[in-house]
C-alpha cells in the first residue's frame, strides 16, 4: 500500500491529497497546497499514535523520531 511521503500514513482514495498524490490530506493543505512543517507533522504523528495505538507520549515520540527520517520528504 502506498504511504504518505511526509507522515507515513497509508494512502487511499479518501486520504490522498488531490493536489499531489504522494502526500495525505493532513500533510498538505487542499486549497493552498502548503505542506506542514517537520514539527507539525511530528506532532500529528505523535498524537495519532497516542490516540489510535494507545501509546504513551514517550513511546509515540520515539516512534515518530525513528520513522520520520526514513520517509522520502525528510531523508537527508
Amino acid at each position: 500500500m502506498k504511504k504518505c511521503e511526509s507522515c507515513g500514513m497509508p494512502l487511499d482514495e479518501k486520504s490522498t491529497s488531490k493536489l499531489e498524490g504522494r502526500y495525505c490530506i493532513y500533510c498538505q493543505d487542499q486549497v493552498t497546497g502548503t505542506l506542514k512543517s517537520f514539527d507539525e507533522v511530528r506532532e500529528g504523528s505523535i498524537n495519532a499514535a497516542m490516540k489510535f495505538m494507545g501509546k504513551t507520549r514517550e513511546e509515540a515520540e520515539k516512534m515518530a523520531d525513528e520513522m520520520m527520517p526514513t520517509l522520502p520528504r525528510w531523508k537527508k
